[in-house]
């Protein structure tokens, strides 16, 4: 009986040991992924890692990358791709941005400028407009030959204070016209190509709307009259101050 006894608390004891000896060596595998959070301004660009697609947009994490160095690009349409090289650590989250986009459109803002009506106006009060440089000049002055458009008194066909083609007064360049559908200058709305919809060379001087222009040169503006004055009597011409859009790269139709 003693023995057996014995035996019984030999066994208990080599159990309890063994055990121990298992708990202070674990044998779960330790995680070789991590997650980052990614966020952009304007957000909604997609997430792409060493050239895959997540499926995922900013803000948000992308999660079991695995560990090291990786490329994120971040894609969005009307935005240069974005590409930086982030290590990613193991069973950790990391954090980048807000990364700013640069936009691929590439536009100017101008104005407002103040241009007045051809009659009873003399240098200092130009009637027309570079819509590439952003400048005013006379008609008749020696900077002629870059002016877009003018501001007429008597307009095409006599109706009189329109704002149109230089050509219209024996200059060079040649300018179209759409007016927009809106009237907000920064709605982000672009331009229809100039073979579609109804093109004219001129817009009122009391237009409410944005009007779109296509230049001798095959850029694209979008412009607006912000502002207007003058009774058109001697000594107090009428005038228009105007706003616009210039894109700089030929044949881009985007604002």
């Amino acid at each position: 009986m003693k023995k057996f006894i014995l035996f019984s608390i030999t066994a208990i004891a080599v159990l309890f040991l063994s055990s121990c000896d298992s708990n202070n060596n674990p044998s779960t595998p330790t995680s070789t992924k991590g997650n980052l959070f990614i966020s952009s301004i304007p957000a909604g660009a997609q997430i792409w890692i060493d050239g895959v697609t997540t499926s995922k947009v900013t803000p948000d994490t992308v999660k079991d990358i695995e560990e090291g160095l990786h490329n994120i690009t971040l894609k969005l349409t009307d935005y240069n791709d974005t590409t930086i090289s982030v290590s990613i650590t193991a069973e950790r989250t990391g954090v980048i941005g807000p990364v700013t986009l640069t936009s691929e459109i590439m536009t100017v803002l101008y104005g407002p400028v103040t241009i007045y009506e051809t009659n009873g106006t003399g240098p200092s009060q130009p009637s027309g407009l570079d819509l590439s440089a952003g400048n005013a000049w006379g008609v008749s002055s020696d900077s002629s030959g870059l002016v877009d458009i003018y501001y007429s008194t008597s307009g095409t066909g006599g109706e009189g204070y329109l704002v149109q083609s230089a050509d219209l007064n024996g200059l060079i360049r040649v300018t179209k016209f759409f007016v927009g559908s809106g009237d907000n200058l920064f709605d982000d709305v672009d331009s229809p190509d100039r073979f579609s919809g109804t093109w004219t060379n001129n817009m009122d001087d009391r237009e409410s709307n944005y009007v779109f222009l296509y230049d001798q040169d095959g850029h694209y503006s979008k412009i607006k009259i912000v502002n207007f004055g003058g009774t058109g009597t001697l000594g107090d011409p009428a005038y228009v101050k105007v706003q616009w859009y210039y894109n700089r790269i030929t044949l881009d139709r985007r604002f």
